[in-house]
């Protein structure tokens, strides 16, 4: 069968020729009505204007026409129906005409579908090629999905791979670089900000007395084991201090306070420290002693060395520091007028000596120095006595120590124009001159043995005498470690507020009739409440003007990260820790760091805040003179009756110290 239809097709314009021959054999001479056959002729033209195209269909009803216009000519009597012959000549031209427009339209319809036909076939194929894309291409996403998580897998393990390498390599250099040096230098070294300057700076030297002795009798293992037991015991003082430990001379240390990390009292971090160094020796039952030497003023800070570099500081006061080391007794800590000045609020100290004069001439200076000295009162009258200080040290070739008793007679009158004057052509001339004195010019070197810090309730303008021996006992029952909270408390001069403000808030809740367990509890969490100040920056505690918004914020938050870090060290009475949360919260709002108001406030908290601005309005500050205790607590009243405290803790606190 598709033999035949094959065949058919392909011979289809020879079979038209002779179907149409035929037909017009048949219906000429077979036919008797020939003009009603004459309509048979439409159906092989329309089969070849189907299958031949317009071409062939036309051609095809021309010859069909031509032929029976022949036999029409020749016969007209067999076409003749009753009309005449004029009507069957129109009758063979309109049939004609129609055939010929039914192959040419026929054919032109085949022509148009063929063209379609083409166009869908090109499409479909177009169709075909690019479903056969999108299976390909889907097949490669499923494969590359089916694979997807192991390489991703591969990949993650290869970069974890890569970062345990690179902070393995870094733990290695901040390792060698900790085991070399400072590890504040080398943080600053890594951060690209440690510099080489001028600055003030407090330099210390200890050296252990009986050492030498003691190391030759022993075996040399024995000697490095006690002695790394010795420094692995004050390192970590030295360090709550924010020194820098510059360098190991066998038995001996040399440190620096107030570089590289600034620092505003550097001078009573260094004394500070040293105290508790020696606290910490004597302690120890090591069979050996300590000295130590603080001097304080200008040097030049900086890293030194080529191929193994070191920072370290250089100066007359370096030497300084050095000479009263060997010149303090066993167990004992000599300091310069200078370190003594700027202490003396907070350490008990006795003077010792005065090193010899160079030269005859300067004794009468000398001798004004030294009133000028015991002239001192503590207060803004020093600032003249300041400015007379520097400039008989620059009338006797002592820049340095002109340009620091200039500094400080400036920043008692920073407006005094003499002052002004007087502090920068000291600081001209040094800059001139470009050094700082290694050797020592220094003629008169006065030192102080420190004997121990002063009692906070010793200040009689602050603690009446009826108060101090009524409470002096509650500091023994501070079993919290003095060494958790000095380190802060140093960092602005702040030296005894704690143990102020928890004495004091334990003798409110005694007036108010608290428990004995109770008022413990108030003086635990008053001995720690500014635990967290360690968290503010040491430049916001210290500044002498308003602080910003921002800045502000950080200081508000130290009440919640005292919080923290005392659960982190494991504290867990609720009491004590809501006290500590709330010590800073008024009673019309405007505390921090919740903003609660009124009865909201635990009542040990409002004893707090009480007795913290009793002891901030009346206590010494870098930025400001205290206030006389009378004014204290008229301060304090005006604040209760704006509603700022509980009107009962400011009457307990009248009660007690009016």
């Amino acid at each position: 069968m598709e033999r035949l239809k094959s065949y058919f097709l392909g011979n289809f314009e020879n079979l038209f020729v002779l179907m149409t021959l035929l037909s017009t054999v048949v219906v000429n001479y077979l036919v008797p009505a020939k003009l009603a056959f004459l309509n048979f002729y439409f159906l092989p033209i329309i089969l070849a204007g189907y299958y031949l195209g317009r071409r062939s269909a036309v051609l095809g009803a021309l010859l069909c026409a031509l032929l029976m216009t022949v036999y029409v000519v020749l016969f007209p009597e067999a076409f003749q129906v009753g009309g005449s012959p004029l009507d069957v000549y129109t009758y063979i031209a309109a049939w004609a005409g129609f055939l010929i427009l039914a192959g040419a339209v026929v054919g032109r319809l085949q022509e148009k579908l063929a063209d379609e036909v083409r166009t869908t076939g090109a499409l479909n194929q177009e169709l075909r090629e690019r479903e056969q894309a999108l299976t390909s291409a889907n097949q490669v996403l499923k494969d590359y999905g089916e694979n997807l998580e192991v390489r991703v897998r591969e990949r993650t393990e290869e970069l974890e791979a890569s970062k345990r390498s690179v902070e393995a390599m870094k733990a290695k250099v901040e390792d060698t670089l900790y085991a070399t040096m400072d590890a504040s230098v080398a943080n600053l070294l890594i951060e690209g900000r440690l510099r080489t300057e001028k600055r003030n700076v407090a330099v210390m030297f200890s050296d252990l007395s009986g050492f030498t002795t003691y190391s030759e009798e022993r075996p040399p293992e024995l000697v490095i084991r006690d002695l790394n037991r010795y420094l692995a015991e004050i390192e970590p003082i030295i360090l709550a201090y924010r020194g820098h430990i510059d360098k190991y001379m066998g038995d001996g240390t040399m440190c620096e306070f107030g570089a590289p990390l600034d620092s505003d009292a550097y001078r009573l971090q260094a004394v500070l420290a040293a105290i508790k160094m020696q606290e910490r020796v004597a302690a120890g039952d090591y069979p050996w002693t300590m000295r130590i030497g603080i001097a304080s003023g200008l040097a030049i800070t900086g890293m030194i060395g080529s191929r193994r570099q070191t920072y370290t500081a250089i100066g007359d006061v370096v030497n300084l520091a050095s000479r009263l080391e060997k010149l303090a007794a066993p167990g004992r800590i000599l300091i310069d007028r200078y370190t003594y000045e700027d202490v003396s609020r907070f350490i008990e100290a006795s003077k010792k000596r005065d090193l010899p004069l160079r030269e005859i001439r300067d004794a009468e200076r000398e001798r004004q120095l030294e009133a000028l000295h015991e002239q001192m009162t503590g207060g803004a009258t020093d600032a003249e006595r300041f400015y007379k200080i520097g400039q008989l040290h620059q009338e006797m070739s002592e820049p340095v120590e002109a340009l620091q008793y200039f500094e400080r007679a400036l920043r008692l009158d920073p407006q005094h124009t003499h002052f002004k004057v007087a502090y920068a052509e000291a600081r001209m001339r040094l800059d001139s001159n470009g050094t700082i004195s290694v050797r020592g010019k220094r003629k008169r070197v006065e030192a102080f043995e420190v004997i121990g810090l002063r009692d906070p309730l010793s200040d009689r303008e602050k603690i009446p005498e009826g108060f101090y021996n009524d409470y002096k006992h509650v500091a023994d029952r501070i079993q919290v470690p003095a060494d958790l909270i000095l380190p802060i408390e140093a960092r602005d001069a702040r030296i005894g507020h704690a143990a102020t403000v928890a004495i004091l808030a334990y003798a409110i809740a005694d007036v108010l009739g608290f428990a004995d367990h109770d008022r413990m509890d108030i003086l635990r969490a008053g001995y720690l409440a500014d635990i967290g100040m360690e968290i503010v920056p040491h430049h916001l505690l210290n500044r002498r003007g308003s602080l910003g918004g921002t800045e502000y914020e950080a200081i508000k938050k130290h009440p919640l990260a005292g919080e923290r870090l005392l659960r982190t060290m494991g504290y867990q009475s609720e009491t004590v820790l809501s006290m500590i949360r709330c010590s800073h919260e008024l009673m019309d709002g405007s505390g921090y760091p919740e903003r609660l108001r009124g009865d909201s406030i635990p009542l040990g908290a409002r004893i707090l805040v009480v007795a913290d601005a009793y002891d901030a309005l009346t206590s010494w500050r870098p930025y400001r003179d205290p206030l006389a205790r009378d004014a204290a607590l008229d301060e304090i009243q005006r604040s209760c009756a704006r509603g700022i405290y509980d009107a009962r803790v400011v009457e307990a606190l009248l009660k007690l110290l009016a």
